[in-house]
């Protein structure tokens, strides 16, 4: 029977049909151990604390089996109540529990295994969390007889070394960790402990603290500080960095005296003592804080910093914040000194960029040489920067040199680095490719900019060129195995993306607003064009496939962004890692719901998959003995249970529900209305905001696409409109989302992140219930008051305040109780609804939150949504005031027409905020019919009636079928009311309501009329017209061909380049018919 209820996903039956048998058959053994996996899926630790109690009496006293799972048990539910779950106890005292336990089988001689000994620890150091650890009595733990459990007396140093750490014993730790690094040199993990323990003030968190420059109050109490104690410390960091300096030589040494590592450090098996150098030349720079600020003090300062100069390490210090671009007139005495020490700690960085440089030399051909060295060069700054690219220029040059001439130097190179036996032309070849690549992935990581659009094109097409060069060592590779020279067309990518950068500010004053995005269009196609001709070497080169999807979807071109998506087989927790920020923002913004439907659905299945059978791991681990592993696998399943692609796909997928009931009535979209709610409310408490997990792997996006905070559907448009404010100086290796695990890193731009997805989420969670609530009203109050109950409860789960429509007003930016002044601003003439309102400067008590508005097309779309929103609360309160009021005197008419005067002008604002966005929409789908449309503007129309449009749509048909269910005369309905009955409602404002509603309704049905009018203009011009003017914008004519085109010979035929950009005109036309189709959708369905 459970394989029947697996099969049919009906886990909760399951459980229930083992715990009824248990309790019939108490005795046995296997129906208990049911139970007990029936608790681990259902993550209930207290009750796989009492199975595992009653197995181990069932057992015996004699049999410790069962103890073990029940120390787990309490260690598991002491976690819990640590993050925040209901317990019976507090975490402190379930952790001393599990300790008792755990120290009366170690007293009885049954703790024997390592994982045995490494639970126990784990207790133990569980107490750090309530700021009583038990470090020391661990490390008496390892270092007693019970330590004999960790078999292998490295593990067993650095296990102690790690407790010496948590006890702050810094010299001992540090002595355990060079024993570990003199016996293997190449441990990074020890060695980087090693300096940690060595130069604690180095540490990672203290890189931003560093730039900071202090107050005059902190000046002041530092000059007055004692001098003796900061000349002692000074004097403890020279000997530090000395001992620290004096290890890496004794690595560097050990290598070079044993043949088998020499010969393995030459062919970078062995990396870590050589990069060792170039890590302590950055800890260096960060030791340098206290000298950097002692300069800024005065005499005082300077005299500290004149210490540190003596001991050599002075002249080293991280400048990574822009408060080197401050220059303007008018600073103070101190922020002119601070500048001036900001400019010399950007040449102390001279020392790392040789170190890197030196890095290089020795292991340039190594595939992960630029990605072992990008921590550092981005560390890298002023005239350092640009003299360590010249040097890899002259390297790069150098080996051009080598490589025409043929020279003994080069065959002797390849011949140390390999060894003889395995030299050979191509080898020597592949090498030398190896080693440019390496030295253009560090230039690129260094960021520096190109000064024209043309230098930009001409970096490309040096690329494309050495990698058409490369192609002649891919003989006998499959297509899908990594090519030589594959890693040059992200490189090349990126270049021409530059182009685009600098075309953005150079164009901008002297084209139009159309001719300036078609000139960034074709640097973008051109890009496009590099990456297709990479892919038919290679088909799963991830770099490239992930670049032509972005390209693709900012082109409005949905079918080759998702079929080249498909080719990377994305799959299981990609879905979770990947999917969520590259594809499904494409199938969201193009409206591709087939594509979209497919991904959201394989990604609900991974949670759903894995919560189903994520319990068969744990119960394996605990079944084998390894218990370190089931603590592993239960935090691995609540964080997926906490994804942010998990709720943004829930939230998601009920919205498009939503939208597929509109052909299907009233009724119909009510129904997927509240079905919407509830799936928001269940995902809203099972996700609280605070406990979401951002598992999305931001190191795939290259420097030119950047994470982006709005909502996921007007991601690709709000990279448009960026343009205006794109840095230029970001390498792949500087920006902050290169890092692994960047999403939850605890610097600004990743807490930013997370907060304005965060802050999305709400406000998608939010308007299916805002809607419902606004919208139900009209038809039924106590309905009306359930949903908006359930819309406020749901937002206080996101931690706001106040009623649905309150607190999506906030999370947009603007004050829910002066939703009137702001849409008062809106007229024919100045039709633009403002993006915060109130403006900075009168916020009020009840103002929204500050930082919350992005003046992004996104964001304005949005608004015209929240102005839709607030013309159904209007009306709302003016259909509650007309039956309230039907069978009062004609006193109570005043309030009436009060209700109905608000809903009027917000009706009227409404109408003409989306007329004009319309307008302007229709305006730009007529320009140019002849040359391919532009990705800004489709993308555009796609948000324009997928999103404010919709909604607007759900308020008019939910007026309509409430104001115009009442008949012109007095006290009659007409057909299909169910609502009032029995009413006599004032005829004048509700007569004159409905007019408007109608001039509303014509007004609406106008404005999308007028984009399907533009969409079939575009649509009857001949394909071939805007075929042939792409191509000669990208690669010129087929008799006098581009640079670019000449380049692509013998990668990409002339008819394959025109295929590629057919295929963008196709999509282009697909997604064109898309939007017709839904507005003619929503027209006819009022």
């Amino acid at each position: 029977m459970s394989i029947v209820y697996r099969r049919a996903n009906r886990m909760k039956d399951m459980s229930a049909a083992f715990a009824a048998a248990s309790a019939a058959h108490p005795r046995d053994e296997g129906l208990l151990r049911g139970v007990f996996v029936s608790y681990v899926r259902d993550s209930d630790f207290a009750g796989q604390q009492q199975v595992a109690s009653k197995l181990h009496k069932l057992v015996g006293a004699d049999d410790d089996y069962y103890v073990w799972w029940t120390i787990v048990a309490v260690t598991l539910q002491a976690r819990a109540a640590h993050q925040g779950a209901a317990s019976a106890l507090p975490a402190a005292k379930l952790f001393q529990l599990a300790e008792v336990m755990t120290a009366k089988q170690a007293q009885k001689g049954r703790l024997q295994s390592y994982e045995q000994l490494s639970l126990y620890l784990h207790i133990l150091q569980g107490f750090s969390m309530q700021a009583q650890g038990k470090h020391q009595q661990a490390l008496q733990l390892v270092e007693g007889p019970l330590g004999d459990a960790i078999s292998m007396p490295a593990e067993r140093r650095i296990v102690k070394a790690s407790l010496h750490v948590a006890l702050k014993q810094l010299q001992q730790a540090a002595a355990l960790f060079k024993e570990a690094l003199l016996d293997s040199p190449d441990d990074w993990t020890s060695l980087q402990q090693y300096l940690d323990c060595m130069l604690p003030q180095t540490l990672e968190a203290d890189w931003d603290a560093s730039d900071a420059q202090p107050s005059g109050d902190e000046r002041e109490s530092r000059n007055t500080g004692d001098h003796s104690q900061l000349e002692h410390g000074i004097l403890q960091l020279q000997a530090a960095l000395q001992e620290a300096e004096e290890t890496i030589q004794q690595l560097l040494a050990k290598v070079d005296s044993d043949p088998k590592l020499r010969a393995d450090a030459a062919r970078g098996i062995i990396r870590g003592p050589q990069l060792a150098v170039v890590e302590l030349e950055l800890r260096k720079l960060a030791c340098s804080k206290a000298d950097t600020i002692g300069r800024s003090q005065g005499h005082d300062g300077q005299h500290m910093g004149e210490q540190r100069r003596e001991g050599g390490v002075a002249e080293r210090q991280d400048s990574t914040t822009a408060g080197s671009n401050k220059g303007h007139n008018g600073h103070t005495k101190g922020e002119q000194e601070g500048q001036g020490v900001q400019v010399e700690r950007q040449e102390e960085t001279r020392a790392l960029a040789e170190a890197v440089l030196a890095y290089y030399r020795q292991l340039g051909h190594m595939l992960s040489c630029a990605v072992d060295l990008r921590a550092y060069t981005k560390r890298i700054q002023g005239h350092s920067r640009q003299w360590l690219a010249q040097q890899l220029q002259a390297e790069l040059d150098s080996i051009d040199h080598e490589s025409c001439n043929g020279s003994q130097h080069a065959q002797q190179t390849v011949v140390d680095q390999i060894g003889a036996a395995e030299s050979s032309p191509d080898m020597q070849q592949l090498l030398m490719l190896r080693r440019q690549i390496s030295a253009y992935q560090i230039q690129h990581d260094l960021g520096l900019i190109p000064e024209s659009a043309a230098e930009a094109e001409a970096h490309a097409m040096a690329l494309l060129g050495l990698y058409k060069h490369s192609l002649s060592l891919c003989k006998g590779l499959d297509p899908k195995e990594k090519a030589p020279g594959d890693d040059l067309i992200p490189l090349a990518v990126a270049s021409f993306m530059a182009a685009r950068n600098l075309d953005t500010v150079h164009s901008r004053d002297a084209a139009s607003a159309d001719a300036h995005h078609r000139l960034v269009q074709k640097h973008m196609m051109q890009a496009l064009l590099v990456c297709e001709a990479s892919q038919k070497r290679s088909t799963v080169f991830a770099a490239s496939r992930f670049a032509c999807t972005a390209l693709y979807g900012l082109l409005g071109a949905a079918a080759p962004a998702a079929a080249n998506f498909a080719a990377l087989a994305i799959k299981h927790i990609q879905h979770d890692t990947i999917t969520g920020h590259h594809m499904v923002p494409v199938a969201l913004a193009c409206q591709d719901i087939a594509t979209l439907d497919q991904l959201l659905a394989e990604t609900a299945q991974l949670f759903l998959d894995h919560d189903r059978d994520a319990a068969d791991t744990i119960i394996m681990a605990f079944e084998k003995g390894t218990f370190t592993k089931v603590i592993e696998f239960v935090d691995f399943k609540e964080r997926l249970k906490r994804s942010h692609t998990l709720a943004v796909t829930t939230s998601e997928q009920s919205l498009i529900r939503i939208r597929k009931a509109i052909p299907r009535g009233f009724a119909a979209v009510q129904l997927a209305l509240q079905e919407a709610s509830k799936d928001q409310a269940q995902s809203s408490e099972l996700q609280s905001l605070e406990q979401l997990r951002f598992n999305e792997d931001l190191s795939t996006r290259p420097a030119w696409l950047p994470p982006c905070g709005g909502p996921v559907g007007g991601a690709l448009i709000d990279w448009w409109h960026a343009q205006h404010s794109t840095q230029f100086d970001a390498g792949f290796g500087r920006c902050w989302w290169a890092r692994p695990g960047a999403a939850e890193l605890p610097d600004q731009d990743a807490l930013a992140l997370r907060q304005h997805n965060k802050r999305q989420l709400q406000i998608r969670r939010l308007m299916p219930m805002v809607m419902l609530q606004l919208t139900s009203a009209q038809t039924d109050p106590d309905e009306s008051a359930a949903a908006g109950k359930e819309a406020a409860g749901a937002a206080d789960d996101d931690g706001l305040q106040g009623s649905g429509l309150s607190k999506l007003s906030s999370l947009l930016g603007v004050s829910y109780a002066q939703l009137d002044s702001w849409l008062a601003t809106v007229s024919p003439s100045s039709p633009q609804l403002p993006q915060r309102w109130p403006p900075e400067g009168e916020e009020e008590q009840d103002s929204p939150e500050p930082g919350l508005t992005h003046c992004s097309p996104s964001h304005a779309q949005q608004l015209i949504s929240l102005a839709a929103f607030a013309a159904a609360d209007a009306a709302k309160e003016f259909w509650f005031q007309c039956c309230h009021n039907s069978v009062k005197s004609d006193s109570d008419s005043s309030e009436n027409q009060a209700c109905g005067t608000t809903f009027k002008l917000r009706l009227a604002a409404v109408q003409t905020a989306f007329s004009s966005s319309c307008q302007h929409l229709t305006h730009q789908l007529k320009l140019d019919p002849d040359h391919m449309l532009l990705g800004s503007t489709i993308l555009t129309a796609v948000h324009q009636v997928s999103e404010p449009a919709v909604w607007l749509y759900l308020c008019i048909m939910a007026w309509q079928h409430q104001f115009g269910a009442v008949s012109k005369k007095s006290g009659k309905k007409g057909k299909g009311s169910g609502v009032g009955e029995g009413l006599t409602l004032h005829q004048p404002e509700l007569q004159a309501v409905r007019e408007d509603l109608n001039h509303m309704q014509h007004a609406y049905c106008a404005s999308l009329q007028s984009v399907v009018d533009a969409v079939n203009v575009r649509s009857k011009v001949a394909g071939k017209a805007q075929l042939a003017n792409a191509t000669r914008a990208v690669v010129g004519d087929a008799g006098q061909a581009s640079d670019l085109a000449q380049a692509l010979s013998g990668c990409l035929s002339w008819a394959e380049i025109q295929a590629v950009l057919n295929s963008i005109i196709t999509a282009q036309a697909l997604t064109l018919k898309r939007i017709k189709l839904q507005a003619s959708e929503l027209m006819s369905a009022l």
